[in-house]
């Protein structure tokens, strides 16, 4: 009998102790799962919370430039409490932003030179709405998450601004390039011509920005 007791008191002891331990253990695994805030930014330089954009090239063309930063080039803006991304976005004589949308995102956008048409494509609905807005320095534009935008300079000395992003990957698809990566066949149904047509229509797609035709003298400055 007094093995047998002492038998269960290791026992019970023994399973004690391991619930001790694994209780111990918990909060370290937990921690290491899902680590806090400061503990991710502990692990971040001081130098990586400020940003030297004049460091970032973009893709250049005859139409202008966008430079863009999000949490893939610079991992501090995917930070909780940051979870945000930008453009710097210049544009020359009738030069378009061409028509694009951020699923994960809306944007805002600041004008600091130049005159700028923007405009917003409504969701599928009983109308077809499209927001419709022209720009000037200070003036700030605000774009849905999701929704088709764009932008177009009207102004003779060209257009810049600074678009800010609220997630730090709010991802980028380019209307009319995305569309041609489609079936030939549902290109050309969208479009209403030929699958030749539609072919020969995608080969022509330009890089972003793009240029555009004349603006209206009314705009220009």
């Amino acid at each position: 009998m007094a093995r047998s007791s002492t038998s269960k008191a290791a026992l019970v002891c023994a399973m004690v102790a391991a619930l001790a331990s694994a209780a111990a253990a918990t909060p370290r695994a937990a921690t290491a799962l899902f680590p806090t805030a400061v503990q991710l930014r502990a692990q971040f330089d001081d130098a990586d919370f400020a940003i030297d954009t004049n460091k970032i090239r973009g893709a250049p063309n005859d139409a202008g430039n966008i430079r863009a930063g999000n949490q893939g080039t610079f991992p501090v803006l995917g930070l909780p409490g940051v979870d945000t991304s930008f453009a710097l976005v210049s544009l020359k004589e009738n030069a378009h932003n061409l028509p694009h949308t951020h699923p994960r995102g809306s944007e805002t956008l600041l004008l600091t030179k130049g005159t700028l048409e923007v405009f917003i494509v409504e969701e599928n609905g009983m109308q077809v709405r499209v927001i419709e807005n022209t720009l000037r320095p200070g003036g700030l534009a605000v774009f849905p998450q999701g929704l088709i935008h764009g932008q177009r300079c009207v102004s003779r000395h060209g257009c810049e601004a600074v678009a800010v992003l609220g997630s730090g990957d709010p991802g980028t698809i380019q209307v009319s390039a995305r569309l041609c990566d489609a079936p030939v066949e549902a290109v050309a149904s969208a479009l209403g011509v030929s699958e030749e047509a539609a072919a020969r229509v995608c080969a022509k797609i330009p890089g972003n920005p793009g240029a555009g035709q004349p603006a209206k003298d009314k705009y220009r400055q």
